[in-house]
């Protein structure tokens, strides 16, 4: 009050009362006070932590923020929050107008710490955004700019995390594990155990679609580890490329049990975008287990939300299904009218493009038209061979990177340990000396442990090498893919009723190209081998011909496994050097069945009999059971139970014959482990 007197004393009365008004009126105009100030930001942390729990109380919370902070970056903050709240419960339309006004009121502000947090957050939001409704490309730009600005090292994982996740949908694994790779190194350096799993779950992702089944589930086991203590977010997103693992190893089953767990915990329909993608895949797992009826319900449940969103990519998944559940009910001519509808796959994940050509080879093949048929199994061996290229620019990738990083810390450690040498040289050199010598130490027999053990896995790995091998020897007489480019024009130029071979024998022969990548195989695989092969051959051996397969109901065909060509190999003896040298009735016979802790196969025929030391008229050569019997020896090395193979003569009534007689025990290891 004294300022006013002394004022009114010194000016101009009307001058003084001008003033005096404006002093008052400021007086009023004042901001939150140190407990608003405190309340809204306990309002706004409380908010972030309920987000993905509880995004209905953060709502709540943030709302009661709105009503006290002013128009300011920490209106801005709760503004994007809000945003992400209402995203998390499908309410983009309020989540797209929060969003935007937030980035709208940052880009109109100077530059600050504060500022560019805001905008790290606020474009990662909308990288979020746009990946859920699809839009790869946009999803990236907002994701890369998040980074830019992002000056918070503890956050830059959860950003990373979200930029692999858009590579790995748009086939860009080499991209999508150096960012996983970089997010790993930082949760690592700063001690940030929230995103590992996360990191772990993706890096399976990757994995998965370059077919690595081995690294990718080595890679999902370290983040089942932490399950129970993740998110409820993070846990949804992990039951579902788990069960996506299993469904692309063709374990059905396990696939449905995971599926089912995402869905026991999508109980609140306010999740509508997870529900319906659940239920997605819940539809095309029933698809391969027969269950018609199961598969439809989650269909007619999942499209309608995707086509109310027009999510392209759920929405051309969805045709795929419907096409395959077609051709399961024989319903030959809706196949065809869905086949038509989606044509244009640009921008489709692989992964669901190689599901759409493995529907429509199945079409075309129950049509008969042999020649789409093939052309569609031609397109995911290139799909695959294109997988195996990402592969290799995947590691070069991780190599590079590795390299970095270490050079980093390799210039850190030398700082610090010069650091300390300038400020203690005199006092501490006995000590350096003495802490050098134990590294030398240590350091050499760390070094010589190293080599000792890369020499055994070096061991291991080429007797593991031998054994494809010696398995592959006979199928690389001539080149393979010759032979398949040559098939693919033959079929183009063929007449349809020649063209059922032809086909076959190409289904043959890329058969024969993926196990001989494999030191195992399932039995129902080798079995439908067999069955192609025996369908080429007994159009030579006559109407006489016949063959019956006995298999024990008890036994589970995908889950045992033998060497590649193990049934073939006896087969085609019996045919080429058996039956093809007698006349009238011919008969092949092959029983399997389960025997102690093992399973037996047993291949007879009616033929001239096994007579190993005297080639047949056919002049053979018997290079397929020298292979057999070689690898079996070497296998048999690393295993206490042995596979037992034996060929012989059999007695039949009026004539003779061949037997031969495989058992495998179960828990076989096929390779070094």
């Amino acid at each position: 009050m004294e300022v006013l007197i002394r004022l009114l004393k010194s000016c101009n009365i009307i001058v003084a009362f001008i003033t005096i008004i404006i002093i008052l009126s400021c007086s009023h105009k004042e901001g939150p006070t140190n407990n608003q100030v405190l309340l809204i930001d306990s309002l706004i942390n409380q908010a972030r932590d309920s987000l993905y729990n509880n995004p209905t109380l953060a709502k709540s919370l943030l709302k009661k923020a709105f009503a006290i902070v002013p128009d300011s970056m920490t209106y801005y903050d709760a503004c994007e929050a809000y945003a992400t709240a209402c995203f998390m419960i499908n309410q983009y339309d309020s989540a797209m107008i929060f969003g935007r006004k937030t980035l709208y009121f940052l880009t109109r502000q100077p530059e600050s710490t504060r500022q560019k947090e805001l905008l790290a957050t606020t474009n990662n939001f909308f990288g979020t955004f746009y990946s859920q409704m699809g839009k790869r490309d946009s999803a990236i730009i907002y994701l890369r700019k998040a980074l830019q600005y992002n000056s918070k090292k503890e956050r830059e994982p959860d950003i990373l995390i979200n930029l692999a996740d858009q590579c790995k949908f748009k086939g860009d694994f080499a991209n999508g594990t150096y960012y996983l790779r970089r997010a790993l190194f930082i949760s690592d350096s700063l001690h940030l155990e929230k995103y590992k799993f996360p990191i772990y779950s993706a890096l399976g992702d990757i994995y998965l679609g370059l077919r690595d089944f081995e690294t990718a589930n080595k890679h999902y086991s370290l983040a089942e580890k932490k399950y129970k203590s993740t998110r409820f977010d993070e846990k949804v997103f992990f039951c579902n490329n788990r069960g996506n693992y299993y469904y692309y190893k063709e374990e059905y089953k396990k696939a449905l049990q995971w599926f089912n767990a995402e869905k026991i915990l999508l109980k609140d329909p306010k999740y509508e975008y997870f529900i319906s993608l659940c239920n997605l895949n819940l539809s095309d797992v029933h698809l391969n287990l027969n269950h018609l009826d199961s598969c439809k319900y989650y269909l007619d449940r999942a499209e309608p939300y995707f086509r109310k969103i027009d999510y392209k990519t759920a929405l051309y998944y969805i045709n795929t299904i419907r096409i395959g559940l077609a051709i399961k009910q024989n319903d030959i001519a809706l196949a065809n009218r869905l086949s038509k509808t989606i044509k244009d796959d640009s921008g489709i994940e692989p992964n669901i493009a190689s599901i759409r050509n493995k529907y429509l080879e199945q079409y075309y093949k129950k049509t008969g038209d042999y020649k789409n048929a093939y052309h569609y199994l031609a397109r995911n061996t290139a799909l695959n061979d294109s997988l195996r290229n990402d592969r290799t620019q995947k590691r070069i990738a991780e190599l590079d990177m590795r390299y970095k990083q270490d050079t980093i810390l390799i210039k850190k450690e030398m700082l610090i340990q010069q650091q300390g040498a300038e400020v203690e040289t005199l006092k501490l050199s006995t000590y350096i000396w003495i802490l050098v010598s134990t590294l030398i130490i240590l350091g050499t027999i760390l070094i010589y442990i190293a080599v000792k053990r890369k020499n055994n896995l070096q061991r291991m790995q080429y007797i593991n090498q031998i054994t494809k091998l010696r398995m592959t020897n006979i199928r690389n007489r001539i080149s393979p893919h010759f032979m398949f480019n040559t098939l693919n024009r033959e079929i183009s130029n063929t007449s349809d009723k020649k063209s059922n071979n032809l086909y076959i024998l190409a289904h043959l022969l890329r058969r024969s190209l993926d196990m001989a990548e494999q030191a195992s195989i399932k039995l129902i695989d080798e079995i439908d081998f067999v069955k192609s092969f025996v369908d080429l051959k007994k159009e030579g051996l006559g109407d006489n011909f016949s063959m019956t397969w006995e298999i024990d109901e008890r036994i589970d065909l995908d889950r045992v496994h033998i060497i590649p060509m193990m049934l073939q190999i006896p087969v085609e003896n019996a045919i080429k050097h058996g039956l093809a040298m007698v006349e009238g009735e011919r008969k092949l016979n092959i029983h399997i069945f389960e025997k102690g802790k093992g399973v037996r196969l047993i291949v007879q025929d009616n033929g001239t009999g096994y007579t190993p030391n005297k080639l047949s008229q056919a002049a053979g050569t018997g290079t397929g059971l020298k292979v057999l019997n070689q690898t079996i020896q070497i296998l048999n090395s690393i295993n206490t139970d042995k596979i037992t193979f034996m060929m012989g003569n059999v007695e039949l009534p009026g004539q003779s014959g061949a037997k031969a007689e495989i058992h495998i025990p179960y828990h076989y290891k096929f390779e070094y482990q």
